[in-house]
């Protein structure tokens, strides 16, 4: 068995669809490769009877408001600590700060184990769009407590470690994402899918919307940005793959646009290769992995600058960026990709480039750093320059 035993405990993972279950998916992927033993504590899933299920402690969970498909975990301390008893953890990093993550951290300080978390959703924001925002401020303040009482607080953007530490939260370090470069590339452009949108030639552009497609995710600005481009392109398409709660009313305000549903794995894939442009409207998105999904497939990124745009991407380099907020801007730089394929092209092929050093190994490895770091103090990076084992 290896002696290096880790512990991530989450509300969502794999079979689940969303940017933070993925991301713990490669990590847990990752860290096996080289040998760890991960255990994954988490709620109970529907599709649990058919999973490997071997190092999970599946916990009871409840659907969370406005987000049905997804649950949070209850207390379970208790089981928590019967596991940690057994096979005691080096680390522990949790990921979401329900209740079940909560009961962790108490597990963890009380068996004296070194717990980290993740800052993986903007919950306090997402509050406005489901009429609770006069609860934004008590959100924050949840958020602050929680991730102050964990040794380090790990984010996917300087941006975002720079907004919490100016509103008190402390140790907090940047652990950017990865791309599965295997999956995403530009080769599974399909001219049968493009045919079934009703584009026969590689001339015709379409943009591209891949995620939840719910109000905190800004995907009003993507119809009326559709709406008031077709006029000017009429050969224009757009494809949004995902699902969610303002779906039923986008399709009925723009029955012109192609809504594909949920899609994963080469099927996803082969979506994002055979778009031309990505729209990225999120105002909320603490990284956005699907950016990094549409470069590696060499789109071109229409984005606010922020998030992982901000991150990753250069304005009129390998994307076009609006200010944060501007929609007429957004809008506007998608007309001039529209308008100019030079600069259409220019920007895919510099863009995919740049996806080309963004591989998941590098990101497993300094996360794996970060998970058995003993100095904590200084909330940096301290811990990259350890040399760790990773057998």
């Amino acid at each position: 068995m290896s002696e290096n035993v880790v512990c991530l405990v989450t509300e969502t993972y794999p079979p689940e669809i969303n940017g933070v279950a993925n991301t713990l998916g490669y990590w847990v992927r990752g860290l096996e490769h080289k040998e760890y033993t991960v255990q994954v504590v988490r709620p109970r899933h529907e599709k649990d009877a058919q999973a490997q299920l071997q190092q999970h402690l599946t916990t009871q969970g409840l659907p969370i408001p406005g987000y049905s498909e997804l649950k949070f975990g209850l207390p379970a301390k208790r089981k928590i600590l019967k596991l940690w008893s057994k096979q005691r953890p080096k680390a522990v990093y949790i990921a979401t700060e329900g209740p079940l993550g909560w009961s962790a951290v108490k597990a963890a300080k009380q068996l004296g184990i070194p717990v980290i978390s993740g800052f993986h959703t903007n919950f306090q924001a997402y509050s406005r769009f489901y009429r609770l925002g006069w609860l934004e401020k008590l959100i924050l303040a949840y958020l602050r407590f929680f991730h102050n009482r964990t040794l380090k607080t790990l984010v996917p953007t300087s941006k975002q470690r720079n907004w919490l530490e100016g509103h008190g939260f402390k140790r907090v370090s940047v652990l950017q994402r990865g791309i599965d470069r295997q999956l995403f590339k530009p080769e599974r452009r399909s001219a049968e899918l493009r045919a079934s949108w009703g584009v026969t030639d590689n001339e015709t552009p379409v943009c591209l919307y891949v995620g939840r497609i719910a109000n905190e995710k800004n995907v009003q600005l993507v119809g009326q940005t559709y709406a008031q481009l077709q006029s000017e392109f009429p050969e224009l398409k757009l494809v949004m793959v995902g699902d969610g709660p303002a779906r039923a009313g986008l399709e009925k305000q723009y029955p012109e646009i192609l809504f594909a549903g949920m899609k994963t794995g080469e099927a996803l894939a082969e979506h994002y290769a055979s778009a031309d442009i990505f729209l990225f409207p999120s105002q909320t998105d603490t990284f956005g992995n699907v950016v990094l999904e549409a470069i590696a497939s060499r789109l071109a990124v229409v984005a606010f600058n922020d998030a992982a745009a901000n991150e990753i991407l250069s304005h009129e380099k390998d994307a076009l960026l609006a200010e944060f907020g501007d929609d007429a801007a957004f809008s506007n730089h998608v007309r001039r990709l529209l308008e100019n394929p030079t600069l259409l092209d220019s920007i895919r092929r510099t863009a995919h480039h740049r996806a080309e050093s963004l591989g998941w190994d590098a990101i497993v490895e300094q996360f794996a750093h970060h998970l058995l770091d003993r100095d904590y103090t200084g909330g940096t990076n301290h811990a990259l320059q350890q040399d760790i084992r990773t057998h």
